[in-house]
């Protein structure tokens, strides 16, 4: 395990508590100019209540884009559901779908599945198989040095980019995060990590911003292209 991770699991709250967790769920906000670019600006317009597997990519949002609707997401597959459980819509093979816009209902799924799994389960999803961490040059901001982490994730690994980088501070809390958006045109983000509290022993970031990013690394911070808001976090052992 690299020095990093190591000193952010311990910071986050520790490989004993994460490995009696079972599901993780919370309320989820999303906001930004992006999802109503992608004809899906009823996304942001109601809280949704997101539970995760810690063990597996799974991610579930109850209610989806509309009361009485579930969205399912899984790596090879998501769906939208009635919240009884009836199938209205589903799509395989969701990562070689996005060709454009608008997205449909289960290509958000997709998206902001794979994107909220990882929310609530990094640093501690860091140590799964195939992923490589190399540390590069430290990052400067706010007067502040940051260690930069950088991540090779395997396919395995359903996420934004293969190659991502991960800036701790002091403390070990992972405060940025840059890639580039491979089902948005890859597009380029900094993604900055605030308001970071602890629910039962885990800590997580509650607020999160995105922001383009310029070819020097700079955030273009005029605008949050995405906003997501957590509160509410409950865990659940296994």
């Amino acid at each position: 395990m690299h020095d990093v991770i190591k000193q952010s699991i311990d910071a986050h709250g520790g490989l004993e508590r994460w490995g009696e967790l079972r599901q993780i769920s919370a309320t989820f906000t999303a906001g930004g100019p992006a999802f109503e670019q992608r004809g899906q600006e009823a996304f942001t317009r109601m809280p949704t209540r997101v539970t995760i597997d810690t063990r597996t990519q799974r991610t579930v949002f109850e209610p989806f884009l509309m009361a009485g609707r579930r969205g399912i997401f899984e790596p090879h597959r998501t769906a939208v559901e009635s919240s009884d459980g009836a199938p209205l819509e589903e799509l395989n093979d969701p990562r070689n779908s996005f060709e454009g816009r608008p997205w449909s209902a289960t290509q958000l799924a997709y998206f902001a599945g794979y994107a909220i799994w990882m929310y609530l389960t990094v640093p501690f999803s860091l140590l799964r198989h195939g992923i490589r961490c190399e540390e590069v040059r430290p990052w400067l901001e706010d007067g502040e040095t940051w260690r930069s982490l950088k991540v090779s994730f395997p396919k395995s690994y359903v996420t934004h980019s293969t190659e991502q980088t991960l800036y701790f501070d002091a403390a070990g809390m992972i405060r940025r995060q840059d890639y580039s958006v491979e089902v948005s045109g890859g597009a380029k983000v900094a993604h900055y990590l605030y308001d970071h509290r602890e629910f039962d022993g885990i800590v997580f970031p509650t607020r999160r911003r995105v922001f383009l990013r310029a070819p020097d690394l700079t955030p273009q911070k005029d605008l949050a292209v995405i906003t997501a808001d957590f509160r509410d976090i409950n865990l659940i052992s296994a």
